[in-house]
């Protein structure tokens, strides 16, 4: 169910956003940004949660085929105390109407590759990443003709996946859930 909705968001968020490109394809401006990020938040588990912050670091390079809207591919580094991820996913941008320093909404989502750096005791154990949404607002504020700087609040879910042995040859499977208040700092760069 979960991957449904998601599928069907994802779906009509891209729908919207190319129904609302009317630029000829050789007006198409290409942008590059790189992200800083400072993670806030951690796992809930049984009504418990863990704080587990982190840092980040994205790259976002995409097409912006209006003023509006920019379409990009992301890709970075993510890490927490003991757990790193590579994430590779869409973004989808849009941007407030008007002049050059203004607010807009940010939606990216992708898979994450994961494994844990921490020392563990349990037989058999393999941790993988998943699947990751990110959603936020923010501010672009110009700086010169083809460079902005931009501040972006946002929410990002990360799922994991960790396996191991309990009991001799039992396996366990437990999803990992992580939820995140992300603050970050990024350098945008247009052509």
């Amino acid at each position: 169910m979960k991957h449904s909705l998601f599928t069907f968001f994802l779906t009509f968020t891209f729908l919207y956003a190319s129904s609302q490109i009317n630029a000829k394809p050789d007006s198409l401006n290409v942008y590059q940004r790189l992200d800083v990020s400072y993670t806030f938040g951690g796992q809930v588990y049984n009504d418990n949660f863990t704080y587990n912050p982190g840092i980040a670091v994205f790259c976002v390079t995409g097409l912006m085929p209006n003023d509006n809207i920019g379409l990009g591919f992301v890709y970075g580094f993510h890490s927490m105390q003991n757990e790193r991820f590579i994430p590779l996913g869409a973004e989808v941008i849009g941007y407030k109407s008007g002049n050059k320093g203004n607010s807009f909404i940010r939606m990216q989502a992708g898979y994450s590759i994961g494994w844990y750096q921490g020392e563990t005791s349990l037989v058999g154990h393999n941790y993988s990443g998943g699947l990751f949404v990110d959603a936020g607002i923010g501010r672009k504020i110009y700086l010169a003709d083809d460079l902005s700087v931009m501040f972006t609040l946002s929410y990002r879910h990360q799922f994991a996946k960790t396996e191991y042995e309990i009991f001799g040859k039992q396996t366990f499977t437990e999803t990992l859930n992580f939820d995140m208040l992300v603050i970050s700092l990024s350098l945008l760069r247009n052509n």
